[in-house]
């Protein structure tokens, strides 16, 4: 099997919620580090213009959305199960909520503690993905959302208090999105103490903490670059057939919550599930880009 390399930064809660998928599975990684803000020359290569983090690449198949990608962790390595098939369907309702709501939650109030201390351009940067990212909306939104996010975490705690795991005796998918948001609380200063303040979400977060880093190697961006060049697409097979698209079609995929990055490239998969197309770019040759269907929209070029 070729080196799962991702495409990460420390302080990235998306990354954080692939990375506890990883360490439970003891899969051993390659970690390219890439800019927490944009340009990101060394990763659009790869996606075309998709910058968010994480990114999953196999030699030169690209996967992005962490949803996408603990599935796509999932088919290589399908023991201890993190998407096991009599929970897939709560895990992926869980995962949806907690990779938007809880995490929009938490988002205005650490980012409001963290503000004084942020790079310089940070909030210009994420203001250029979605108008509510500016210092005057986080400021207004931080009370709010921290009252919303007490009530979550309150939920959470209730089901802990009843099972090891949100879903049952097992770590799954709908933990590890769960853990990524309250992870991140860790950042905001003093906001940390109402996990701690609930037993049972205080135990399960150090039980997920307790996976520990897992295996990864450091890898340097030009050596991902050139992994892709040297590699050919091999997660490409499966067709088009029901899925409304036809191979070879041209089409733009940009998210429809936050980011106006695009990918341009030519489908030749399609399923209820997943849309992929090849593009080509001079840095890595030609690449399959695999997105999630669900979260996305598609649009005919």
């Amino acid at each position: 099997m070729a080196e799962i390399i991702l495409h990460h930064y420390p302080l990235s809660p998306f990354a954080e919620k692939v990375r506890r998928v990883l360490a439970c599975k003891q899969l051993p990684w390659r970690s390219v580090e890439q800019p927490i803000m944009a340009p990101k020359p060394d990763l659009t290569p790869l996606t075309g213009g998709y910058r968010r983090i994480p990114v999953l690449q196999i030699g030169a198949d690209v996967y992005c959305d962490t949803a996408l990608i603990v599935r796509v962790l999932e088919k290589l390595q399908p023991a201890p199960a993190c998407v096991p098939a009599g929970l897939a369907g709560a895990a992926a309702l869980i995962e949806d909520w907690a990779d938007h709501r809880l995490f929009m939650q938490t988002v205005p109030p650490v980012v409001v503690a963290l503000v004084d201390h942020l790079p310089p351009g940070f909030l210009a940067d994420r203001a250029d993905m979605t108008p509510a990212f500016t210092r005057e909306a986080l400021m207004a939104a931080a009370p709010q959302a921290l009252a919303q996010a007490l009530i979550s975490l309150d939920r959470l705690d209730a089901q802990l208090s009843h099972t090891p795991f949100i879903l049952g005796d097992a770590f799954t998918v709908a933990d590890a999105a769960c853990f990524h948001p309250v992870w991140f609380l860790q950042h905001g200063g003093d906001l940390f103490a109402a996990v701690r303040e609930r037993p049972a979400l205080s135990r399960w977060f150090d039980q997920i903490a307790g996976f520990g880093a897992g295996s990864s190697v450091p890898l340097s961006n030009a050596e991902a670059l050139a992994i892709a060049r040297d590699a050919r697409p091999l997660d490409v097979t499966g067709g088009c057939a029901g899925s409304g698209y036809d191979a070879g079609e041209q089409i733009a995929i940009v998210a429809d919550d936050y980011g106006r990055e695009q990918t341009v490239g030519s489908v030749i998969r399609a399923n209820p599930e997943e849309i992929v197309v090849l593009r080509h770019d001079p840095l890595v040759g030609e690449v399959a880009v695999h997105y999630p269907r669900a979260g996305y929209r598609f649009e005919r070029r």
